[in-house]
Protein backbone atom coordinates (compact mmCIF):
# COMPACT_ATOMS: atom_id res chain seq x y z
CA UNK A 1 0.00 0.00 0.00
CA UNK A 2 2.31 3.16 -1.03
CA UNK A 3 2.97 6.26 1.19
CA UNK A 4 0.32 4.47 3.73
CA UNK A 5 1.18 2.16 6.94
CA UNK A 6 -0.68 -0.93 6.76
CA UNK A 7 -1.26 -4.55 8.70
CA UNK A 8 1.54 -7.11 7.31
CA UNK A 9 0.51 -11.20 7.37
CA UNK A 10 -2.55 -12.87 6.70
CA UNK A 11 -6.27 -12.25 8.87
CA UNK A 12 -9.15 -14.41 9.28
CA UNK A 13 -12.30 -13.13 7.63
CA UNK A 14 -16.03 -14.43 6.94
CA UNK A 15 -18.95 -13.23 5.37
CA UNK A 16 -22.16 -12.26 6.92
CA UNK A 17 -26.06 -11.33 5.38
CA UNK A 18 -26.29 -7.50 6.11
CA UNK A 19 -22.77 -7.09 7.65
CA UNK A 20 -20.81 -7.61 4.37
CA UNK A 21 -16.72 -9.29 4.60
CA UNK A 22 -16.29 -9.41 7.96
CA UNK A 23 -12.43 -9.18 8.87
CA UNK A 24 -10.99 -10.78 11.93
CA UNK A 25 -7.52 -9.00 12.77
CA UNK A 26 -6.70 -11.06 15.67
CA UNK A 27 -3.30 -11.34 15.42
CA UNK A 28 -2.60 -7.78 16.36
CA UNK A 29 -4.46 -7.32 19.23
CA UNK A 30 -2.47 -4.72 22.23
CA UNK A 31 -2.22 -6.80 25.29
CA UNK A 32 -3.49 -3.78 27.05
CA UNK A 33 -6.42 -5.27 29.06
CA UNK A 34 -6.88 -4.08 32.42
CA UNK A 35 -6.50 -6.10 35.51
CA UNK A 36 -8.05 -6.54 38.80
CA UNK A 37 -8.00 -8.26 42.64
CA UNK A 38 -11.71 -8.61 42.72
CA UNK A 39 -12.33 -12.37 43.34
CA UNK A 40 -16.12 -14.09 42.26
CA UNK A 41 -17.13 -17.33 43.52
CA UNK A 42 -16.77 -20.97 41.16
CA UNK A 43 -20.18 -21.61 43.17
CA UNK A 44 -18.44 -24.17 44.82
CA UNK A 45 -16.75 -23.13 48.31
CA UNK A 46 -14.22 -26.24 48.27
CA UNK A 47 -12.94 -25.29 44.85
CA UNK A 48 -13.11 -21.36 46.12
CA UNK A 49 -10.57 -22.75 48.69
CA UNK A 50 -8.24 -24.28 46.58
CA UNK A 51 -8.20 -21.23 44.70
CA UNK A 52 -6.89 -19.27 47.44
CA UNK A 53 -10.29 -17.41 47.54
CA UNK A 54 -12.37 -17.88 44.07
CA UNK A 55 -11.96 -16.62 40.69
CA UNK A 56 -10.51 -13.05 39.77
CA UNK A 57 -13.05 -11.05 37.99
CA UNK A 58 -11.09 -10.65 35.09
CA UNK A 59 -9.43 -14.19 34.41
CA UNK A 60 -10.15 -17.09 32.25
CA UNK A 61 -9.88 -20.39 33.31
CA UNK A 62 -9.45 -24.02 31.88
CA UNK A 63 -11.07 -27.28 33.06
CA UNK A 64 -9.55 -29.63 31.66
CA UNK A 65 -10.16 -33.29 31.61
CA UNK A 66 -11.37 -36.69 30.80
CA UNK A 67 -15.09 -37.38 29.78
CA UNK A 68 -16.68 -38.13 32.37
CA UNK A 69 -14.44 -36.02 35.24
CA UNK A 70 -16.89 -33.60 36.19
CA UNK A 71 -16.34 -30.65 33.60
CA UNK A 72 -20.01 -29.59 32.75
CA UNK A 73 -20.66 -30.13 36.82
CA UNK A 74 -18.17 -27.30 37.41
CA UNK A 75 -19.75 -25.15 34.34
CA UNK A 76 -22.92 -26.17 35.87
CA UNK A 77 -22.03 -25.34 39.55
CA UNK A 78 -20.18 -21.80 38.37
CA UNK A 79 -23.14 -20.79 36.54
CA UNK A 80 -25.41 -21.47 39.27
CA UNK A 81 -23.48 -19.14 41.87
CA UNK A 82 -23.35 -16.55 39.39
CA UNK A 83 -27.30 -16.86 39.12
CA UNK A 84 -27.59 -17.22 43.45
CA UNK A 85 -26.01 -13.86 43.18
CA UNK A 86 -27.80 -12.03 40.71
CA UNK A 87 -24.84 -12.10 38.21
CA UNK A 88 -26.01 -12.28 34.12
CA UNK A 89 -24.78 -15.71 33.28
CA UNK A 90 -24.06 -17.09 29.75
CA UNK A 91 -23.33 -20.71 28.90
CA UNK A 92 -22.27 -21.33 25.13
CA UNK A 93 -22.92 -25.58 24.52
CA UNK A 94 -21.33 -27.02 22.11
CA UNK A 95 -21.40 -30.92 22.91
CA UNK A 96 -24.91 -31.04 24.47
CA UNK A 97 -28.26 -29.73 23.52
CA UNK A 98 -30.52 -26.84 25.80
CA UNK A 99 -32.83 -29.11 27.30
CA UNK A 100 -30.12 -31.62 27.63
CA UNK A 101 -28.45 -28.90 29.60
CA UNK A 102 -31.41 -28.12 31.95
CA UNK A 103 -31.87 -31.97 32.49
CA UNK A 104 -28.62 -32.00 33.64
CA UNK A 105 -28.57 -29.08 36.14
CA UNK A 106 -32.15 -30.18 37.57
CA UNK A 107 -30.27 -33.50 38.83
CA UNK A 108 -27.77 -31.14 40.37
CA UNK A 109 -30.80 -28.76 41.95
CA UNK A 110 -30.41 -26.65 39.76
CA UNK A 111 -33.02 -25.00 37.73
CA UNK A 112 -31.76 -23.15 35.04
CA UNK A 113 -34.90 -22.83 33.41
CA UNK A 114 -36.30 -20.41 35.60
CA UNK A 115 -32.98 -18.53 35.69
CA UNK A 116 -33.73 -17.91 32.07
CA UNK A 117 -37.28 -17.27 32.50
CA UNK A 118 -35.77 -14.57 35.23
CA UNK A 119 -33.07 -13.30 32.80
CA UNK A 120 -30.09 -13.89 34.64
CA UNK A 121 -29.06 -16.75 32.48
CA UNK A 122 -28.79 -17.48 28.92
CA UNK A 123 -27.86 -20.89 27.55
CA UNK A 124 -26.95 -21.27 23.84
CA UNK A 125 -26.44 -25.03 22.04
CA UNK A 126 -25.25 -25.29 18.83
CA UNK A 127 -23.10 -27.78 17.03
CA UNK A 128 -19.45 -26.91 16.27
CA UNK A 129 -19.98 -27.91 12.49
CA UNK A 130 -22.82 -25.49 11.42
CA UNK A 131 -20.42 -22.41 11.03
CA UNK A 132 -16.66 -21.87 10.80
CA UNK A 133 -14.57 -20.82 13.58
CA UNK A 134 -14.86 -17.24 12.41
CA UNK A 135 -18.34 -17.46 11.94
CA UNK A 136 -18.62 -18.63 15.93
CA UNK A 137 -16.01 -15.60 17.27
CA UNK A 138 -18.92 -12.86 15.65
CA UNK A 139 -21.87 -14.67 16.41
CA UNK A 140 -20.21 -15.18 20.26
CA UNK A 141 -19.51 -11.32 20.57
CA UNK A 142 -22.96 -10.81 19.22
CA UNK A 143 -24.34 -12.78 21.69
CA UNK A 144 -22.28 -11.26 24.62
CA UNK A 145 -23.07 -7.48 23.52
CA UNK A 146 -26.28 -8.12 23.23
CA UNK A 147 -26.62 -10.26 26.69
CA UNK A 148 -23.86 -8.33 28.79
CA UNK A 149 -23.23 -10.99 31.15
CA UNK A 150 -20.71 -11.10 34.02
CA UNK A 151 -19.74 -14.71 33.53
CA UNK A 152 -19.11 -17.07 30.65
CA UNK A 153 -19.07 -20.03 30.45
CA UNK A 154 -17.69 -22.64 27.28
CA UNK A 155 -18.54 -26.27 27.07
CA UNK A 156 -16.07 -27.37 25.25
CA UNK A 157 -13.49 -25.63 23.00
CA UNK A 158 -12.45 -29.31 22.19
CA UNK A 159 -15.54 -29.65 20.03
CA UNK A 160 -14.81 -26.16 18.46
CA UNK A 161 -11.36 -27.31 17.61
CA UNK A 162 -12.02 -30.34 15.56
CA UNK A 163 -13.78 -27.74 12.80
CA UNK A 164 -10.58 -25.62 11.82
CA UNK A 165 -6.94 -25.76 11.06
CA UNK A 166 -4.71 -25.72 14.09
CA UNK A 167 -3.71 -21.59 13.57
CA UNK A 168 -7.50 -20.78 12.81
CA UNK A 169 -8.13 -22.24 16.32
CA UNK A 170 -5.36 -20.53 18.06
CA UNK A 171 -6.35 -17.02 16.59
CA UNK A 172 -10.00 -18.01 17.56
CA UNK A 173 -9.17 -18.57 21.02
CA UNK A 174 -6.85 -15.40 20.73
CA UNK A 175 -9.93 -13.30 19.69
CA UNK A 176 -12.17 -15.03 22.00
CA UNK A 177 -10.29 -14.60 25.43
CA UNK A 178 -9.16 -10.80 24.82
CA UNK A 179 -12.86 -9.97 24.44
CA UNK A 180 -13.90 -11.46 27.58
CA UNK A 181 -10.81 -10.38 29.64
CA UNK A 182 -11.68 -6.70 27.71
CA UNK A 183 -15.35 -7.40 28.96
CA UNK A 184 -13.52 -7.63 32.83
CA UNK A 185 -15.75 -11.10 32.70
CA UNK A 186 -14.94 -13.96 33.98
CA UNK A 187 -14.59 -17.03 31.79
CA UNK A 188 -14.71 -21.10 32.68
CA UNK A 189 -13.51 -22.70 29.04
CA UNK A 190 -13.74 -26.68 29.55
CA UNK A 191 -10.82 -28.98 27.21
CA UNK A 192 -11.35 -33.20 26.99
CA UNK A 193 -8.04 -34.61 27.16
CA UNK A 194 -7.48 -37.97 25.26
CA UNK A 195 -6.53 -40.65 27.95
CA UNK A 196 -8.78 -41.27 30.72
CA UNK A 197 -6.37 -41.58 33.55
CA UNK A 198 -4.37 -38.11 32.55
CA UNK A 199 -2.04 -37.44 29.80
CA UNK A 200 -2.32 -33.85 28.06
CA UNK A 201 -5.02 -32.39 25.98
CA UNK A 202 -4.21 -31.11 22.30
CA UNK A 203 -6.58 -28.37 22.96
CA UNK A 204 -5.02 -27.27 26.36
CA UNK A 205 -1.55 -27.28 24.92
CA UNK A 206 -2.83 -24.61 22.24
CA UNK A 207 -4.08 -22.57 25.00
CA UNK A 208 -2.91 -23.15 27.76
CA UNK A 209 -0.47 -20.16 27.77
CA UNK A 210 -3.59 -17.85 26.81
CA UNK A 211 -5.24 -18.54 30.28
CA UNK A 212 -4.98 -17.35 33.82
CA UNK A 213 -5.72 -20.67 35.88
CA UNK A 214 -5.83 -24.27 34.90
CA UNK A 215 -7.63 -26.85 36.90
CA UNK A 216 -6.64 -30.18 35.85
CA UNK A 217 -9.71 -33.38 36.73
CA UNK A 218 -8.49 -37.05 36.06
CA UNK A 219 -9.12 -40.23 37.04
CA UNK A 220 -6.58 -42.01 39.47
CA UNK A 221 -6.47 -45.61 40.03
CA UNK A 222 -5.79 -46.41 43.79
CA UNK A 223 -5.70 -50.16 45.47
CA UNK A 224 -7.37 -51.55 42.17
CA UNK A 225 -10.25 -48.91 42.56
CA UNK A 226 -10.55 -45.87 40.04
CA UNK A 227 -11.10 -42.26 42.20
CA UNK A 228 -11.48 -39.01 40.50
CA UNK A 229 -8.47 -36.61 41.17
CA UNK A 230 -8.21 -32.68 41.08
CA UNK A 231 -5.75 -30.51 41.04
CA UNK A 232 -4.92 -26.53 40.39
CA UNK A 233 -2.09 -26.55 37.70
CA UNK A 234 -1.90 -22.58 37.45
CA UNK A 235 -3.42 -19.10 38.89
CA UNK A 236 -1.75 -16.49 37.74
CA UNK A 237 -1.32 -13.53 40.35
CA UNK A 238 -2.95 -15.76 43.34
CA UNK A 239 -1.72 -18.43 45.51
CA UNK A 240 -3.51 -22.31 45.21
CA UNK A 241 -3.57 -25.57 46.56
CA UNK A 242 -0.95 -27.87 44.88
CA UNK A 243 -2.15 -31.18 46.08
CA UNK A 244 -4.08 -33.74 43.85
CA UNK A 245 -6.90 -34.12 45.36
CA UNK A 246 -9.88 -36.83 46.14
CA UNK A 247 -13.68 -35.67 44.69
CA UNK A 248 -16.75 -36.80 44.72
CA UNK A 249 -19.91 -36.13 42.88
CA UNK A 250 -23.47 -36.86 44.39
CA UNK A 251 -26.97 -35.49 43.70
CA UNK A 252 -25.80 -32.40 45.46
CA UNK A 253 -22.80 -31.77 43.32
CA UNK A 254 -19.03 -31.68 43.98
CA UNK A 255 -17.14 -32.48 47.21
CA UNK A 256 -13.46 -31.84 47.63
CA UNK A 257 -11.65 -34.88 49.95
CA UNK A 258 -8.09 -34.87 50.82
CA UNK A 259 -4.72 -35.06 49.50
CA UNK A 260 -3.99 -38.95 47.16
CA UNK A 261 -1.14 -38.71 49.30
CA UNK A 262 -3.05 -39.89 52.29
CA UNK A 263 -3.70 -43.15 50.80
CA UNK A 264 -0.79 -44.35 51.34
Amino acid sequence: MRGAAHRRGQFPFTILPGQGVVVLPISVQALDQGSTDTRVTSGNAEVDALCGGGFFRDSIVLVSGATGTGKTLLVTEFLAGGVTNGERSLLLAFEESHDQLHRNARGWGYDFKQAERDGVLRVVSTYPEVATLEDHLVEIKRVVEQFQPQRIAIDSLSALERVGTTKSFREFVIGLTSFVKAKQTVGLFTAATDTLLGGSSVTEAHISTLTDSIILLRYVEVFGAVKRGMTVLKMRGSDHDRDIREFSIDADGMHIGEPFRSHW
